[in-house]
């Protein structure tokens, strides 16, 4: 039985910093250049889409719904696993006052961006693909998420863990 675990947890600990796991998809087109950014209705700030494991749930399960939620996206191929982020950088301070610190799994996977038509929701203002070029600096990112994206620039495949 799979457990939507943030609010199930929220509903115990109330507002206080707990820890999560992640999961986050660095989705890129690199014959356009390419890389799919989610930026958030509740901060501004950009990001790659996904969310949180639910309890019960597989990994690739929930990546695999995460980006779905944020992006629409069923068929993304495959993934593997490329970097795992933790620490103070992953702690976010929600708009309701709760805290959470994230133990990313950041996930890799391909896809053909003119398959793609750019949306939006109540989480998100905005989500589509753009230009590695174009992709915001770090204090307009949420997180480690231009660090990662730097990473995947600069060649660099085997999994980092941070």
């Amino acid at each position: 039985m799979k457990i939507d675990y943030l609010p199930y947890l929220r509903k115990k600990v109330g507002h206080d910093l707990v820890l999560s796991v992640g999961l986050s998809v660095l989705l890129v087109d690199e014959k356009r250049g390419k890389v799919l950014l989610e930026k958030r209705s509740d901060n501004g700030l950009y990001c790659l889409p996904g969310g949180s494991i639910d309890l019960g749930e597989k990994v690739l399960e929930g990546t695999r719904r995460e980006l779905f939620e944020e992006t629409g996206i069923k068929d993304c191929g495959e993934l593997s696993l490329f970097m795992v982020v933790s620490g103070e950088k992953n702690r976010i301070h929600y708009p309701n006052g709760d805290m959470t610190e994230y133990c990313d799994l950041v996930f890799l996977g391909t896809y053909d961006s003119s398959r793609y038509q750019e949306r939006h929701d109540k989480e998100s203002t905005f989500v589509g693909f753009v230009p590695f070029e174009d992709v915001p600096q770090d204090k307009a990112c949420l997180g480690r998420t231009a660090d990662i994206i730097r990473r995947y620039r600069r060649g660099e495949r085997n999994v980092l863990i941070d």
